[in-house]
């Protein structure tokens, strides 16, 4: 948020002037994430035994946009590693923003399931995948049930008028019009349906919520009843004691949506962003991250922790059988027309 809503390592941080008097320590990794719990995830994670075993530290640089971070001609001075979505990393790529790797260099990858390399279209790798989450239907449960949102059409029942929160459309063209699109009958390339769908349900929003806190005020003090939204913000919100708020993974499914770890174009470490690379992608890190905030792993060969499965309340195995993973090469070559067309089409419901 998706999310909307992470970036995650950062630069290398020396101040140049300090460079010299540094050049005997160990290079610090600063890394480029989204502000808010999921820092701290990082911190407890993943840095101690990467710091461990390698004697480089790593400081967290939260920003409210890490792909925006990265668009900065001075990123490479600034960020060793950054945290974005995975459509944001193929844009990054295809922009040459980022450095890309051989997957001879990321041994790490092969716990991850060929489907979700993501490739570039020389057959490179732009990054490393490290936790997803899924994208399905969060409601308060004193204003509506599981079963009233067992489809994604049941976002456009008139009952939901004025009772329903929408996202912007940048991530509305990405996720909601995707997902949508499929729950209608078309998919990642024939949006039409989605569309109509989307048009539909922003008729019932009460509001386009403009952050991942100002969603989850919406939903905990029940102003909205419902919104498409990030799982691992209902099972966080959960977790901190809100039983009220709840998530459905509609009939059609939900869009599956994974999060990479990426380095800015000519990092001054490429060889320590390797190692770090390398070092996210075990089991025992992804492990932690999923008890401690609900990441689900991206390595395979991590389950659910028990008190996550608590809070899910299925099984990783569960989840997966709903997972919905599009071409998001098709997403991102698409991206401008359909959040263009999104903008005009709320703008007209505004009138």
């Amino acid at each position: 948020m998706m999310h909307r809503r992470m970036l995650l390592l950062g630069a290398l941080a020396s101040a140049p002037l300090a460079r010299p008097a540094l050049a005997q320590a160990p290079a610090t990794f600063v890394r480029c994430v989204w502000g808010g719990g999921g820092s701290l995830v990082w911190r407890e994670s993943f840095i101690p035994d990467f710091t461990a075993a390698t004697g480089i530290p790593v400081r967290i640089a939260e920003v409210p946009n890490p792909a925006g971070a990265l668009r900065s001609p001075v990123a490479n001075t600034q960020y060793d590693l950054a945290l974005v979505t995975y459509f944001e990393a193929i844009e990054l790529s295809r922009a040459g923003l980022i450095d890309t790797f051989a997957p001879s260099e990321l041994p790490g990858l092969q716990a991850v399931d060929p489907n979700y390399h993501p490739r570039t279209r020389d057959g490179r790798i732009a990054g490393m995948p490290i936790y997803f989450t899924v994208y399905g239907i969060a409601f308060n449960t004193a204003l509506a049930k599981a079963e009233d949102f067992a489809s994604w059409k049941n976002l456009a029942d008139p009952r939901w008028r004025q009772k329903i929160a929408i996202t912007r459309p940048v991530y509305a063209a990405s996720y909601d019009l995707v997902i949508m699109s499929r729950a209608m009958g078309g998919d990642v390339r024939n949006v039409a349906p989605g569309m109509e769908l989307l048009r539909r349900v922003a008729e019932n929003s009460l509001t386009t919520y403009s952050s991942l806190a100002h969603m989850n005020s919406l939903l905990t003090r029940a102003e909205v009843a419902a919104v498409p939204y990030y799982g691992s913000r209902v099972w966080s919100l959960r977790r901190q004691g809100a039983n009220d708020i709840d998530i459905v993974l509609p009939d059609e499914g939900v869009l599956m949506l994974p999060y990479v770890v990426v380095a800015p174009k000519g990092s001054r470490n490429r060889e320590g962003a390797l190692r770090w690379l390398n070092h996210i992608a075990g089991a025992s890190g992804q492990a932690k991250a999923a008890a401690m905030d609900g990441w689900l792993p991206m390595n395979r060969s991590v389950e659910l922790p028990p008190e996550v499965e608590r809070v899910t309340r299925m099984p990783l195995s569960a989840i997966r059988a709903k997972l919905y993973a599009p071409d998001w090469n098709v997403v991102v070559e698409h991206q401008e027309a359909r959040m263009d067309e999104i903008e005009r089409m709320m703008a007209g419901l505004r009138r």
